[in-house]
């Protein structure tokens, strides 16, 4: 009978996604998204990760991905009943290669911000990066992540946050 439950758990939880990308893709501010195969895929894998208070969370707070001009992303705070997330270049660019899961770890580092509310919370930058690399981390994406922050260390916050992300790691890893 427990079996009975985790498999309705799962499979409304399965639904659950399925319904959050079909609204996501059919938005109007997304279409772009959905007619680029390479990065609907990549937002799917971000999606598919989710679990379901984040699913619930992102359905209550709409988040759009914004393509437009600069370095990587950048997550802006809530404007008016919606929150952002500014898609650059070359985001766009690593989405689109073979090492696209590194594009979706960007995303959801972004996507923290967002759902730990880091502009409503005025808490320090370093400390909401290190949150927002801990929610790419529990989705599963901490090793690419820290990829990505290798190629900054000559900052003092990305060396910090490299650290932190390699004891989590090690730790997963011992654990397994």
């Amino acid at each position: 009978m427990l079996d009975f439950f985790k498999k309705t758990k799962t499979s409304d939880l399965k639904t659950k996604k399925e319904n959050f990308l079909k609204s996501f893709m059919s938005d109007g501010n997304h279409r772009w998204i959905a007619e680029d195969r390479m990065i609907r895929r990549g937002v799917t894998m971000l999606i598919d990760s989710l679990q379901e208070k984040h699913i619930d969370f992102f359905t209550k707070h709409p988040t759009y991905l914004i393509p437009c001009q600069a370095h990587l992303s950048c997550a802006i705070g809530r404007t008016q009943n919606h929150h952002l997330i500014l898609v650059f270049p070359e985001l766009l660019q690593i989405l689109r290669s073979a090492s696209s899961v590194h594009g979706v770890a960007i995303l959801a580092h972004e996507l923290g911000h967002i759902y730990y509310q880091h502009t409503e919370n005025k808490i320090d930058t370093l400390q909401a990066q290190i949150e927002a690399d801990d929610f790419a981390y529990q989705l599963g994406f901490g090793e690419e992540l820290q990829e990505i922050l290798l190629d900054h260390v000559s900052s003092v916050d990305c060396r910090v946050r490299i650290s932190r992300l390699t004891s989590k790691l090690i730790t997963q890893k011992h654990k397994s």
